[in-house]
């Protein structure tokens, strides 16, 4: 990994938040998402991990690796506290989240990891591959979407690892940016400006 902390600097950061997606494109939302979560949850960074597919979104149209890590980087340039992480794009695929935490605990066995995710992934988590073992890897910090369909008597609302956090409303999706694109709008308030630049600059998402 192209790691925040660098590639041979000593990091003396403990607390790391992990916020994965394809940022399809990366948008404010995302930003104020991982920095409201970096206070509440008291974390010392917030990585956002590109992830080249999600398994569940098999159907998903994604511009290169290389755009979207390029979007990433530009979004958090400046903002202290967020660091734009490819660790993702050189492991096997498919690849799923208990791979990345084994890598990254393997990699960082001085960091603590907290994913954090929305209450819609919360409600598909017993999907996931190997969720006990991502519970011992990394706590979770849970933040609210709009109809995310998790039932409020969710066992893994109980689990000691499990925090919610009410603060952090995911306002916008990728989706819905990306049709304003593709519907020609020249106000792209939901994007940072310099990811905005880049989207006009190389034409994407037409």
């Amino acid at each position: 990994m192209r790691g925040p902390c660098g590639d041979f600097s000593i990091c003396s950061v403990v607390r790391i938040g992990l916020l994965l997606g394809t940022f399809n494109p990366v948008h404010l939302s995302h930003l104020l998402v991982a920095e409201r979560l970096q206070k509440h949850a008291r974390l010392d960074e917030v990585w956002l991990v590109l992830t080249p597919r999600n398994p569940f979104k098999q159907g998903e149209t994604l511009v290169s690796d290389a755009h979207r890590f390029a979007m990433l980087q530009l979004a958090v340039a400046g903002r202290s506290g967020l660091a734009a992480s490819d660790v993702e794009l050189g492991m096997p695929q498919p690849n799923y989240t208990v791979d990345t935490l084994e890598l990254l605990a393997t990699r960082h066995p001085e960091h603590q990891f907290a994913l954090l995710m929305g209450e819609d992934n919360l409600a598909g988590f017993s999907r996931w591959r190997s969720p006990e073992r991502i519970l011992e890897l990394a706590e979770l910090v849970v933040y609210p979407r709009p109809d995310s369909g998790l039932d409020p008597e969710s066992s893994w609302l109980q689990h000691p690892r499990v925090r919610q956090v009410d603060d952090a409303l995911m306002a916008r999706s990728s989706t819905s940016v990306r049709q304003s694109v593709a519907e020609g709008s020249e106000t792209l308030d939901d994007l940072p400006a310099a990811v905005a630049a880049y989207i006009r600059d190389h034409d994407l998402y037409r």
